[in-house]
This record gives C-alpha cells, sequence and structure tokens, in this order.
C-alpha cells in the first residue's frame, strides 16, 4: 500500500477524516459492496480521477476505512484509560461490544471487512481502530494481568465479538446479548485466574 502524506490530502480540501466519513455514509446508505470509488467521489463532491490523489484504489480505501472508522468510539478509549478494576473493565467491554455491533449493524458488511483485516498487531500504527485496541489492552495491564495475556484476552473478545455480528441474521432472534453476557462470564473466570 502506498502511503501518502497527509497533507495532499488537506491541500485538495479532502482530510483523511472526509474520506471515512464520506465512506461509511455509502456504506451505511449501501453496504460494504455499494462503495465504489464513484460512490465515494460522488458524496465527497468531488470527480472520481481526483480521488485517486487520496486513495489509489478500493483496497486502499478498505484499509483506510479499517484503521479509521471508528473516530465515534473516542468516549470508550478515554474511560479504557481510567478504568481500575475488572468490574470496570468486564462492564465497558460490554458496553461497547453492544454500541459496536449497532455500529455494524448501520453498516451493512463492515463487520466481515473489519473481520478480515484483524491482525494481533492492529494495535500498532496510527488510526481510531489502533488507539481503540491499546486503550484496551494497556487497561488489562493496569489491572495486572501480563501484557501477553492481556492482548491474547484482547484478541478473543475482539474476534467473538466481530464473529458473533457477523453471525447474526439482520431479522432473526437477538441472541447477542445473551451470548455477550455468557462470554463475558467465562471472560471474568479467566481474569480472575490470571489475577490470582
Amino acid at each position: 500500500m502506498t502511503t501518502r502524506d497527509r497533507s495532499s490530502h488537506t491541500a485538495a480540501g479532502i482530510t483523511i477524516s472526509a474520506i471515512v466519513d464520506a465512506a461509511l455514509a455509502v456504506i451505511r446508505a449501501d453496504g460494504v459492496d455499494g462503495l465504489t470509488m464513484r460512490a465515494l467521489a460522488e458524496r465527497l463532491q468531488v470527480r472520481a480521477p481526483s480521488l485517486y490523489h487520496h486513495v489509489q484504489n478500493k483496497s486502499e480505501l478498505l484499509d483506510l476505512i479499517a484503521r479509521n472508522a471508528f473516530d465515534q468510539f473516542a468516549a470508550d478509549s478515554a474511560a479504557y484509560g481510567e478504568l481500575r478494576t475488572v468490574d470496570e473493565w468486564i462492564e465497558l467491554t460490554r458496553s461497547g461490544s453492544l454500541e459496536l455491533r449497532a455500529f455494524y449493524a448501520e453498516h451493512a458488511g463492515l463487520a466481515g471487512l473489519i473481520q478480515s483485516k484483524a491482525t494481533p498487531d492492529r494495535d500498532q500504527g496510527a488510526g481510531s481502530r489502533a488507539e481503540l485496541v491499546r486503550a484496551q489492552i494497556e487497561a488489562l495491564v493496569r489491572i495486572g494481568v501480563p501484557d501477553v495475556a492481556a492482548r491474547h484476552l484482547f484478541e478473543v473478545t475482539a474476534r467473538w465479538t466481530l464473529a458473533a455480528v457477523v453471525a447474526e441474521p439482520p431479522n432473526g432472534p437477538d441472541h447477542f446479548a445473551d451470548g455477550l453476557d455468557l462470554f463475558l462470564r467465562g471472560v471474568r473466570a479467566r481474569l480472575s485466574e490470571l489475577l490470582s
């Protein structure tokens, strides 16, 4: 992937934030499959060829979205920075997972995209996704979970949440909240073992 100087986005009046916001609006209206460079350019009110100065192709656009689609979760990132107990981590993770599910429900196909780009080192680098991942891992470490175990526990929790969202039929029965509560009971038990 070609990395462009952020100033090139700004010089043309298009910021990364504007590109991501517009892409999410297209996804909200038409799903990930409906996101095209032309649809994005129309949403940004620019000509499609000029968009290629900022995003080389759809693959690069999807990477950009995966890194930066979580700006609305900035308050959760800050809250993870303040928590000090397992109970607080469990509760914030539960509420955050429910918010995330609602976010994905509004953006058809986005959960599958994010799941396909899930890597163990996703807390590295820039973007709102990395910030949120870092905050969750750092919170576990701060309450006494060893770094390797914290990363593993985060990874398992994140993948369960994404998989449950992807597997849930749009108009089927709501099993997500019950599954999340059962899952988090197991997470709480694991945290108790790690901290005893």
